[in-house]
């Protein structure tokens, strides 16, 4: 521990704020906000200080820019143009995050110091959940949520009212996973049960969490990491341990087994279902404005205003964003916006690919990690499935925390 205190000691001021950004995400938005801006500005001040403007000068940068600016331009005409403009806008801080991550955080080998201090901060997270199941207050004495199904604890706490325990497990832990299991036969006895014990706490806090997509994508991740990382035994006793966990708390807690079945039902009949609703809502408006979209933010104003095809159904028609990152991204910037951000992306790609085969040694020592955060990024990027708000401060946080540890292990130490 002292050696670890040691470590952190050489830590750089922008090191520094790396590695505590994860706990701005536990206190909440507002300071998460101020950590995104204040970021923002130590990118503009190095690049103009140093003169760095051909190290963002590469076309999938430009394209993302060009995809905000044309957002901002289209938010101008916008039925709430306030809302798409200040949204639009605000995605600079996401791409400044990626960018200072990547060449402003010189030593590459401290995001493996950083996420030690992740680990205890994940085990915080789950520790309170579990405090919250059986005493029905968290460690602060705030007292427990209670929602669906009826009368039973929703893991909020500590973020607020929010259900995101799952999610900023996941989230935060996947990495982490990829890197232990990959050291995994390198530990001793004691230390190998440390970090067996701590992933299935984890997986255990998503699982009360309730929160369904959080669980699958964790189990998802587990399992490409598995297959990668361990060998034949050991995969099989994984994947063992973790059906009979399933199987064991779906026949045990009633809770789980009716959202598991609510998630069963919704997939058989997903057409009269929740999702189903927003996704007609989103496909209808997608359809009056595919060119342009409706702008930023407004798809909670402007599907307010449609008329309802199915007014008998119990669902509702409309909800602030339509729970899928590409109807939202049609939806709101339409076929332009969509275009722009493909574009981005394809180029993005290729320079990932371009940058593992310029520094393949790197990449290999690194790939671990590198591994954890493409997994994320394939889960923001994956089509079929539910998702929160793309472009918000909490999910926007997470996929360009991944993208800027990516760029930056597959960089050269030296510029």
């Amino acid at each position: 521990m002292i050696d670890y205190l040691e470590k952190l000691k050489k830590f750089s001021f922008y090191e520094w704020i790396l590695f505590l950004f994860p706990l701005s995400l536990i206190i909440g938005a507002t300071f998460v906000n101020i950590f995104l801006i204040s970021i923002s500005f130590f990118f503009i001040y190095e690049i103009i200080k140093n003169k760095l403007f051909y190290k963002i000068n590469i076309p999938w940068v430009n394209f993302y820019f060009i995809f905000i600016f044309y957002n901002f331009c289209r938010g101008f005409f916008a039925n709430n143009f306030v809302w798409a403009v200040q949204s639009s806008f605000s995605q600079l801080r996401f791409l400044f995050f990626a960018l200072f991550i990547y060449l402003f955080i010189k030593k590459k080998q401290n995001v493996e110091i950083m996420m030690v201090g992740w680990v205890i901060l994940l085990l915080f997270v789950c520790f309170n959940s579990f405090y919250i199941l059986f005493f029905l207050k968290d460690i602060f004495g705030h007292p427990a949520s209670v929602g669906w199904p009826e009368n039973t604890i929703r893991l909020t706490l500590p973020f607020d009212k929010r259900l995101v325990v799952g999610a900023f497990i996941f989230y935060l832990s996947t990495p982490i996973i990829a890197y232990y299991f990959n050291k995994l036969d390198k530990f001793t006895f004691l230390k190998k049960i440390l970090v067996i014990l701590i992933y299935f706490f984890m997986l255990l806090t998503v699982i009360f969490s309730g929160e369904r997509l959080s669980l699958f994508s964790f189990l998802s991740a587990s399992f490409l990491i598995f297959i990668y990382f361990l060998d034949f035994k050991k995969k099989f006793i994984f994947f063992f341990s973790i059906i009979f966990l399933l199987i064991g708390t779906y026949l045990k807690i009633d809770q789980l087994k009716l959202r598991i079945n609510d998630s069963i039902h919704i997939l058989s009949n997903f057409y009269d279902s929740s999702y189903g609703r927003l996704y007609e809502s989103s496909y209808l408006l997608f359809k009056k404005n595919y060119f342009f979209g409706v702008g930023f933010k407004n798809y909670r104003v402007v599907c307010d205003q449609q008329t309802d095809p199915r007014p008998e159904s119990v669902f509702q028609f409309c909800s602030t964003h339509p729970h899928n990152f590409y109807l939202e991204l049609l939806v709101e910037s339409g076929l332009v916006g969509f275009i722009f951000f493909a574009i981005s992306f394809f180029y993005l790609f290729i320079y990932i690919l371009k940058e593992i085969k310029n520094n393949k040694l790197d990449f290999k020592k690194y790939f671990p990690i590198i591994f954890g955060n493409l997994l994320i990024i394939a889960m923001y990027l994956w089509p079929v499935k539910t998702s929160g708000s793309f472009f918000t401060t909490w999910n926007g946080s997470f996929f360009w925390l991944s993208l800027g540890i990516i760029l930056l292990m597959l960089k050269k130490e030296k510029f």
